[in-house]
């Protein structure tokens, strides 16, 4: 006999008077969860300070004492324990399989570009960004395209062309700000 499924976690749920998959809104509130998580940990505590010390002037942060190799194995632990924990939420929405994470690997590369490379504010804005312009672009550009297009070839062409708006936008902004929005700060 299999446990009751949790009511949160059971077919849709209404927003904004639209119905809405209530697994999809858990997978949005880990991600903001998450997403704190790595501001806090990143700007106010000893180990975030210890990061930005040791990627800005590793040679100073070593000569203070800090195990810069040992920080940024605890990094590397905790990059790898984030990219579990989104392959595991991932998994009853897609498929779990060997490389299922490679179509995310030229956006996440787009969103580091814009965003400016090696800030995680960047990274944020940029991702929302990025996830709005290809949203928007599949979900408004194949009833604009009906309108002059067939409809089979419209459905083809709108996300075709979201996927390269995605791109417009990188090139666009690397023309006006080529180290991307927000650049770490050195």
């Amino acid at each position: 006999i299999m446990a009751p499924t949790p009511a949160l976690l059971s077919g849709p749920v209404e927003l904004l008077g639209l119905p809405y998959p209530s697994y999809r809104l858990l997978i949005l509130g880990a991600g903001l969860a998450v997403a704190a998580g790595l501001y806090v940990l990143v700007n106010h505590s000893r180990l975030g300070m210890l990061v930005r010390a040791g990627a800005s002037n590793r040679a100073m942060a070593e000569f203070m004492g800090v195990r810069v190799s040992r920080v940024f194995t605890i990094v590397f632990a905790l990059g790898a324990a984030l990219a579990a924990l989104a392959g595991a939420l991932m998994g009853p929405i897609s498929a779990v399989s060997i490389g299922m994470g490679e179509a995310i690997l030229i956006p996440a590369l787009v969103v580091i570009v814009i965003g400016g490379i090696g800030s995680v504010r960047g990274a944020f804005v940029a991702s929302l960004l990025v996830g709005l312009v290809d949203t928007a672009g599949r979900a408004f550009l194949p009833p604009l395209l009906r309108e002059v297009l067939a409809p089979a070839l419209a459905a083809d062409v709108g996300p075709a062309i979201s996927s390269i708006a995605m791109y417009m936008l990188m090139a666009g902004v690397l023309v006006f700000k080529p180290s991307g929005l927000f650049p770490a700060r050195v």
